[in-house]
C-alpha cells in the first residue's frame, strides 16, 4: 500500500516520468530524477519527486515524454502563477500545453524563425491578465534560456493560458453543435491537404481543435483578431504554400459557417496550427 512519503509508479514515460498513484489511490503524473528507471510498479519515495501534475490527459502523456525536462518545470511554475492571476478555473494540462508552445518557440529561435505577431495588440486589449503574463514568461525564457524572443510572443502564450480556461458542465451542455461540426470539417481539410490521418484521441489533435473552436467563437461574435497587418500572412503563404492553402480553406469554411470574417491575421495564426499538424503528423519537415 502506497503511504504518503511515496508514490507507486505503475507506467514509464520516460527515464524520468512516470504515471503513478498517491495514498489516495488518486493518478498523477511525477517527474524527477530516474522515477520511470527500473522495473515497474514501484514504490518512489516523494523525496525523489521533482514535480507532480493531477489530472492530465491521457492524451498529453506522449508529449511529457518529448518535452525538455527544463521547459516543463519552467512551463508549470508559470501555470501557478497563472492560476493564482485569473479569476477562472485552469486546465490541469495547462502546465504542458505552455511547455509545447515555449519548446516550439525556442526551436523557431534558434532555426531563425522568429516572427512578427500582428495579432498581439488584440490580445493584449482582450486579454490583459493573461498577456501580462506572457509578457512575464518571455522575459523568463530570454533570461532562462538564453534567447532573445520578441516581445511579441507574449500573445501565443496568453492565448495559450486563455485556452486553458475550464468550461463547466453546464456551459458545455449547451455549446452549440454547429462549432463542433466546424472543428470536424476544419480537421477534414487539414487531412487532405497535408495527406495524413489524424488520431482524434492525440494531443495534436486536441491543441488543433482548440484552436478552430476558439477561432469560430471569434468570429462569430464579431470580434476576430485584426491589426489590419497581412505581413505576416503573406510570408506564410510564400513559405507553405501547401500548409497555407489549407489553412484558407478552413478559414472559408469558418467564415461561412459562422457569417463573419476571418482576417488575414486569423488566417496567419490558423496557418502556424496546420503546419504544426502536418509536422507532428510527419507530412511536413520541421524546419
Amino acid at each position: 500500500m502506497t503511504s504518503r512519503r511515496t508514490l507507486r509508479a505503475i507506467r514509464r514515460i520516460n527515464n524520468n516520468a512516470a504515471l503513478c498513484t498517491d495514498g489516495a489511490g488518486r493518478e498523477l503524473v511525477a517527474l524527477g530524477r530516474g522515477i520511470g528507471f527500473g522495473d515497474l510498479p514501484r514504490d518512489v519515495p516523494m523525496a525523489d519527486v521533482q514535480r507532480t501534475f493531477y489530472g492530465v490527459d491521457a492524451r498529453y502523456l506522449p508529449l511529457v515524454e518529448e518535452l525538455p525536462a527544463d521547459v516543463l518545470e519552467f512551463s508549470a511554475q508559470l501555470a501557478d502563477v497563472a492560476r493564482a492571476q485569473v479569476s477562472h478555473e485552469l486546465s490541469p494540462n495547462l502546465p504542458i500545453t505552455l511547455a509545447d508552445h515555449i519548446a516550439f518557440a525556442i526551436k523557431r529561435f534558434e532555426r531563425g524563425m522568429q516572427v512578427a505577431m500582428p495579432l498581439a495588440y488584440d490580445v493584449q486589449l482582450n486579454y490583459p491578465v493573461e498577456y501580462r503574463l506572457g509578457e512575464l514568461a518571455v522575459a523568463g525564457i530570454n533570461k532562462t534560456f538564453r534567447v532573445h524572443l520578441s516581445d511579441k510572443e507574449a500573445a501565443g502564450i496568453a492565448l495559450s493560458i486563455v485556452n486553458s480556461a475550464v468550461v463547466s458542465s453546464t456551459d458545455a451542455a449547451r455549446e452549440d453543435n454547429l462549432v463542433e461540426r466546424v472543428v470536424d470539417k476544419a480537421t477534414a481539410i487539414a487531412e487532405k491537404g497535408l495527406g495524413v490521418s489524424i488520431d482524434r484521441d492525440s494531443f495534436d489533435y486536441a491543441r488543433f481543435a482548440t484552436h478552430v473552436r476558439y477561432l469560430a467563437e471569434r468570429v462569430s461574435a464579431g470580434k476576430p483578431f485584426d491589426e489590419a497587418n497581412s505581413t505576416l500572412y503573406a510570408t506564410l503563404t510564400q513559405s507553405y504554400p501547401q500548409v497555407a492553402s489549407c489553412a484558407e480553406q478552413i478559414a472559408v469554411l469558418v467564415s461561412e459557417r459562422l457569417d463573419g470574417q476571418v482576417t488575414d491575421e486569423e488566417k496567419a495564426y490558423l496557418t502556424l496550427h496546420v503546419y504544426r499538424l502536418g509536422v507532428r503528423a510527419g507530412a511536413l519537415k520541421d524546419e
